[in-house]
């Protein structure tokens, strides 16, 4: 989740993927394993059945803790949800490209729906082409879209498209590259100037 050219959209479906899979363990099916049940069923037979309720409800609490922690990192990552389209992992549709030009416009980006039309028609075709292509899927997201812009004929035929990428891919996905730097920085000796660049 923490590759460095990972875009927005990447992260915010690996996080999906996890909130389902802790979904579907926690509030579907109260998932233990087979091995785990049978030690608690042989510790009840043990005399031991408070003991057992209380890792039962420890597990359910941790599958809840897991759930919540990751609500909150996904609650300001909704923003970005109309860019969902632009992993290019399927074929565009323009009502999802419409309201990510509509969210654009909000922010001072003015995109020129007429001619972005005609771009995403050329975007499809180019994506039902290359989606067949097992090579094409395993490309991050800014690698389809530079595939994309290379075969374009002219700036004409990509335009508004370009804007749109360079507004998404310039959103950082994580901070985890800041992270790291500053776990590696050492840090200023109180006694000397900064040296300053």
């Amino acid at each position: 989740m923490e590759k460095e050219n990972n875009s927005i959209v990447e992260v915010k479906k690996i996080l999906n993927r996890v909130h389902t899979f802790f979904l579907e363990r926690y509030k579907s099916n109260n998932f233990m394993s087979l091995k785990v049940k049978g030690l608690l069923a042989q510790k009840r037979t043990d005399g031991l059945g408070k003991g057992c309720d209380q890792f039962c409800a420890d597990v359910q609490g941790l599958y809840s803790a897991c759930l919540e922690y990751l609500e909150k990192w996904m609650t300001p990552m909704e923003e970005f949800s109309s860019f969902m389209w632009m992993d290019l992992s399927e074929t565009p549709d323009w009502n999802d490209v419409e309201a990510c030009i509509k969210h654009l416009g909000e922010k001072g980006v003015p995109i020129d729906d007429a001619k972005c039309f005609d771009q995403v028609t050329n975007l499809k075709k180019f994506t039902e082409r290359c989606n067949s292509d097992g090579e094409f899927n395993g490309l991050q997201a800014h690698q389809k879209w530079t595939k994309y812009f290379e075969k374009a004929k002219s700036i004409a035929c990509y335009s508004e498209l370009l804007m749109i990428a360079q507004f998404f891919f310039s959103v950082p996905s994580h901070n985890a590259n800041v992270e790291g730097f500053l776990t590696d920085a050492k840090p200023v000796d109180q006694g000397k100037e900064p040296v300053v660049c």
